[in-house]
């Protein structure tokens, strides 16, 4: 029996993802917390030579372009040859493939750090203890993460509100050095509106 997928809900994909591997997991997090990456679609299936090929082909805007990803140790026994992959980057007009592997996605300290911000993901974030994190943001610049805990007095510890408003987009941070406390922080280019108690998404 086929194991079944779990979803994906990340601010940077305009659908839920299904992920059937934990490492697929970690680099959609991963795409997700990176700042140079603006957003991450999906396609399950691709038409070639008329015959519809599973592809479960995750597609990746960044820097650059736009570029279909070929998870070297995840591809379809299917699609020996990538056949199905390269028809999708055709078709969302790629400009070209991204190869990854397990190796690179659980590489360190990015993999642990990212997994500590995203355990963040569904935390409430009071509108005040938002308010103080972006204002001393837009009054300093980029802060490293020790002084913005030192400078903005919020309810929660202001880490785990960091790192909440990273999984939202409000700021960013930069992961492949790790969450120590010279990293640094910027405000994001999604500010949403804070939420409200009692409003279900």
């Amino acid at each position: 029996m086929q194991k079944r997928p779990n979803l994906f809900i990340g601010y940077k994909s305009a659908k839920a993802i299904p992920v059937r591997e934990s490492v697929v997991r970690d680099f959609l997090i991963q795409c997700t917390l990176d700042p140079a990456v603006y957003a991450l679609d999906y396609q399950p299936t691709v038409v070639h030579d008329e015959r519809v090929l599973p592809v479960n082909g995750i597609v990746v805007e960044r820097c650059g372009g736009r570029y279909a990803v070929d998870l070297l140790d995840m591809r379809p026994d299917s699609d020996p040859r990538g056949e199905a992959l390269l028809q999708l980057a055709f078709e969302r007009g790629c400009a070209g493939i991204i190869e990854v592997s397990a190796a690179d996605i659980r590489a360190e300290p990015r993999l642990s750090s990212a997994r500590e911000v995203w355990a963040h993901n569904r935390m409430y974030v009071h509108a005040d203890d938002r308010a103080r994190i972006v204002e001393a943001l837009e009054s300093e610049g980029p802060l490293e993460l020790a002084t913005l805990d030192r400078v903005a007095e919020t309810r929660r510890e202001a880490r785990a509100v960091i790192c909440a408003l990273a999984c939202e987009g409000t700021v960013e941070l930069d992961l492949r050095l790790g969450l120590d406390a010279d990293a640094l922080i910027t405000l994001g280019s999604r500010r949403p509106a804070p939420r409200m108690k009692g409003f279900v998404a």
